[in-house]
């Protein structure tokens, strides 16, 4: 019983010397676990240099690509967040590198043409199906334009034309 009372106590103080002292010198650096999502969640909204306009980061394959998803991984483990991450590279490569333009100042235009564009469309479509609608022809116009405007001669000559050929 001496000796289970003993373990007891060993496994206890082991326990509480590993929980409340710090592990100093046991990790070489202090580096925070980030997963392939985490920086690809980051990499979909950045353009690196030298791949076609249509590619991020996340599916480019080309070497700067690599290089750009692995400068995000580094900057997630010093600890930065999305948006830090994206600020920091804006301020190492321009704004070119992000995938979208920012909603601000000049940028706005590819943000609200479309929608400006689809309600004048709209608008339009309206206005020429209104138009179509109201120009339905009258009863009395379309019996005219039933009947055809020959006129006495025109049927007489018709007439003669008939008696030629039969």
């Amino acid at each position: 019983m001496a000796v289970k009372l003993k373990r007891f106590y060993l496994y206890l103080t082991t326990i509480l010397f590993i929980t409340i002292f710090p592990r100093q010198g046991l990790a070489l650096e202090d580096k925070l676990s980030v997963t392939r999502s985490e920086v690809l969640n980051v990499a979909k909204e950045i353009h690196p240099p030298g791949c076609t306009d249509s590619r991020t980061a996340d599916y480019c394959q080309r070497s700067s690509a690599y290089e750009v998803r692995g400068e995000i991984q580094g900057l997630l483990e010093q600890g930065m967040n999305k948006g830090q991450v994206i600020d920091h590279l804006v301020q190492k490569y321009g704004e070119r590198i992000l995938a979208a333009p920012a909603a601000e100042g000049l940028h706005l235009i590819p943000w609200l043409l479309p929608g400006i564009v689809m309600v004048l469309g709209g608008v339009l479509v309206a206005i020429l199906i209104y138009r179509w609608v109201k120009k339905k022809p009258n009863d009395a116009e379309e019996e005219n334009r039933s009947q055809p405007a020959f006129t006495k001669e025109d049927e007489l000559k018709v007439q003669e034309e008939l008696k030629n050929w039969l």
